[in-house]
């Protein structure tokens, strides 16, 4: 189908709300018990005469322990996703992936509404096992959690989603948030502006009138749960108008380009309706035509252009299917609340009934025989003394009704053993037997790999969707060149700022890994691995005991910060730059030359060499802030060394901020020494006026005569190296001119024999023509004489 009319969508939509609507009643009871509701509804209590009806939130419990086992999976890290890269300079992969995992994270550590997504994914996942994500639009790199009723999927679905044709997705929004997509610079020509401003028009009257419609929420079953328990028990008429949409999506093959082609209609069953050429307010009815300016009109159509190449470029999807039966389908998924549902409304239903008989159970009975005599009951006074009327007569315990109390603890015992094996995976186990007697720690080690297949059969298909799905989505729009989203923009400049290439940025190049904990989340198992690891720790090599320590380190704390402060992790593997740079300091500052060497990173180089000169530099200061001759000498060649790297750095022109930058380092360096070589000069100063006889005391003078001998041996020897020089260039100069002057006369007598012997061939020449004109003549015929 095409969808070219939005009242084809309207109808299609409605056919899959309808659908969904029996299982979301499912997923409402569901809901409801995880909120703590009686097991007996009003109705039920009062026609069985039922007085104790109460949760003991059983369901609750175990929906904190999955939704706190997940939180310790996915957040705990100190990252949530490494990036890695294979292209470019093999030796500087490392440093680039470290860079953009620190800056991408950054950003996303710090956003509260990308935290809130992660606390909504968690809690999706345990009761329902299906966790949507949404991205508003195309720049934006953080999605939001929606509700599984705001998501329409065709049935038969399976959970690879490859046989999906079309799904819609239900948006309420609110003014600002229309206002935002219509109104902000280059918006996209998709919007249908006048549909949309006549809707921002029924909103400002809505909001004008202070009400709001709840009839939307009649269609979803877990809506109507929570607004219950949010606004007790009637409905509240405070929130915010809004417009419901849906986001309608199918998949296009026509033509050479195939893609998800987009279509956005208004819910004409619950918002605004088009009547007489104006947005009006309540549902419409099938036979209640729109107007003529707005019929079959979308709010938005990307027309016959490809909207997005992939499902994961608008919606993602969480799963924590535990369900047996395949091949494994969207609305065939059995979540852990599925499970737990049915033995926490029947352990609930237990524990009120046998409260009841409790209570039951400290009640007085009397029996009576007529009317009178139960009047005399109710007027008798049970005092610390008194009497008792002889016509009542008590009721021994042992002619009342017992109720079983070893078959009722049985049957609570049995159903919280059944909640037990169904949350296992998730809960925390304490380390006893049954018996409360403390484990050897091989039934320790034999439980965690028996708990941990348990737990890596749901975490793992956890990380699986979260890394092929959101995390791989999330790299490609911070990635994305030209975003419009601020925090994008930042991530890009300070990847670039610290060196990586713009080439390298572009989501072909990267790769990304989402981090994982030990035990999978699970803090019982995440410290008995840990004491495991610790207990065979010499047993492993230097740099995986330092990984070891980080993270039980990690583990113990809770902390991945207060683990990177205690126990930092080695960097990357050092690159040969940053190496030649290490081995050419101490070169350099005994004086001799280092060639520039071709084929080097030269901002790391110089980075390494200041970073030397730095350390040189303090050394000198904490010793009392005077530095030798050698050391002035060094600081300068090394300074020098710096420089040449440094032109090298500039002829490019993306490096001029980079250029500039290092030359400042520089500078701020060689300030430094010269103030080393004031201070060694005003101290030599010092030390000639304290000394007397010319101010140079003995080993002055003899350190000068030293210098002196040497100056001296230096030119003697300069002197008799320049004559023998002279000497050699004055024989070379006459060895010269002897051999031009024989090259001269060879070649003055090869241009006399060859003029010779062109003499010789114009003679000859002339003698044959001499010859032949001489023999013409004499063989002609005489004239004749007539």
């Amino acid at each position: 189908m095409l969808f070219e009319r939005s009242d084809e969508i309207d109808q299609l939509v409605q056919q899959m709300r309808l659908s969904d609507y029996w299982r979301g009643t499912n997923r409402a009871l569901i809901d409801m018990a995880a909120n703590g509701a009686p097991p007996f509804t009003p109705e039920e209590a009062e026609a069985n005469g039922i007085e104790v009806n109460f949760s003991d939130l059983s369901m609750c419990r175990s929906a904190h322990d999955a939704r706190s086992q997940m939180a310790n999976a996915f957040i705990k890290p100190g990252n949530y996703t490494r990036w890695t890269t294979d292209m470019g300079d093999p030796n500087k992969r490392g440093d680039w992936g470290a860079i953009a995992t620190r800056e991408s994270n950054r950003i996303m550590k710090r956003s509260i509404p990308y935290f809130e997504k992660y606390r909504s994914t968690f809690a999706l996942s345990t009761l329902h096992g299906i966790a949507p994500g949404v991205w508003a639009n195309p720049d934006i790199w953080r999605p939001r959690s929606v509700g599984i009723d705001d998501v329409l999927i065709p049935g038969g679905t399976t959970l690879d989603m490859d046989d999906l044709p079309f799904y819609a997705i239900r948006h309420s929004w609110t003014a600002p948030q229309l206002i935002r997509m219509i109104r902000r610079p280059n918006v996209d020509k998709g919007w249908n502006i006048p549909l949309a401003e006549a809707c921002l028009e029924w909103i400002d009257q809505q909001t004008t009138l202070l009400q709001s419609s709840i009839y939307p929420d009649m269609w979803s079953p877990e809506k109507q749960a929570e607004r219950m328990k949010s606004d007790g028990a009637c409905y509240a008429a405070d929130c915010a108008p809004s417009l419901r949409v849906f986001d309608f999506n199918f998949w296009d093959d026509r033509g050479n380009v195939a893609g998800w082609r987009r279509r956005i209609i208004i819910d004409a069953w619950s918002d605004p309706t088009m009547a007489g050429g104006k947005v009006i307010s309540g549902t419409r009815s099938l036979d209640r035509p729109f107007s003529k300016e707005f019929k079959n009109q979308f709010l938005y159509t990307s027309g016959d252009d490809i909207y997005s190449n992939s499902r994961q470029e608008v919606i993602s999807f969480q799963f924590a299917d535990l369900s047996a039966v395949a091949p494994f389908k969207y609305h065939s998924i059995r979540s852990i609340g599925f499970l737990l549902y049915a033995v926490c409304h029947i352990q609930n239903r237990m524990r009120c009934k046998f409260t009841e008989s409790v209570f039951e159970a400290l009640m007085m009975y009397f029996r009576v025989k007529s009317e009178e005599d139960l009047q005399h009951a109710l007027k008798v006074k049970m005092w610390n003394r008194g009497f008792i009327d002889e016509t009542l007569q008590f009721i021994p315990a042992n002619e009342r009704f017992q109720v079983r109390a070893d078959l009722v603890e049985l049957g609570l015992r049995m159903n919280d053993q059944l909640i037990a094996d169904s949350s296992s995976s998730y809960n925390q186990n304490a380390n006893h037997s049954p018996d409360q007697t403390e484990k050897t720690k091989f039934q320790v080690m034999a439980e965690v790999n028996a708990a941990q297949s348990l737990v890596s059969a749901g975490m793992l298909q956890a990380y699986q969707y979260q890394e092929a799905g959101e995390d791989r989505e999330i790299q490609r729009r911070f990635l994305r060149i030209n975003s419009a989203d601020p925090e994008v923009r930042t991530f890009r400049a300070n990847c670039l700022r610290q060196g990586v290439p713009e080439e390298i940025l572009t989501p072909e190049a990267w790769d990304c890994t989402h981090e994982r904990v030990l035990g999978t989340g699970n803090k019982t198992q995440e410290m008995q691995i840990s004491q495991f690891l610790m207990d065979n720790f010499q047993k492993f090599d230097p740099e995986p005991q330092r990984q070891i320590l980080h993270n039980v380190t990690t583990a113990v704390s809770d902390n991945a910060a207060l683990a990177d402060q205690l126990v930092p992790l080695k960097g990357v593997p050092v690159s040969d730059s940053r190496h030649d740079a290490q081995l050419a300091v101490g070169t350099l500052m005994m004086g001799l030359p280092v060639d520039v060497k071709l084929g080097l990173n030269h901002v790391d180089y110089c980075q390494e060499l200041l970073k030397a000169m730095a350390l040189i530099c303090k050394k000198i200061n904490d010793s009392g802030g005077v530095a030798t001759q050698e050391q002035i000498e060094g600081l300068v060649n090394c300074g020098h060394a710096v420089e040449a790297h440094l032109k090298i750095i500039g002829q490019d022109e993306d490096n001029k901020a980079l250029t500039k930058q290092i030359g400042d380092v520089l500078g701020r360096v060689m300030n430094q020494v010269k103030s080393f070589a004031q201070r060694l000069q005003q101290q030599r100063e010092a030390e000639s006026k304290q000394n007397g006889n010319g101010g140079i005391a003995p080993e002055a003078q003899a350190k000068v005569a030293a210098i002196a001998l040497q100056a001296q041996t230096k030119a003697q020897l300069a002197k008799d190296s320049h004559a023998e020089k002279t000497a050699q260039r004055r024989i070379s100069f006459e060895q010269k001119n002897a051999q031009d002057s024989e090259k001269h006369r060879q070649q003055l007598e090869q241009e006399a024999q060859r003029q010779k012997v062109s003499i010789a061939g114009e003679d000859l020449k002339v003698a044959s023509q001499i010859h032949q004109e001489k023999a013409r003549a004499e063989n002609e015929p005489p004239p004749s004489s007539e």
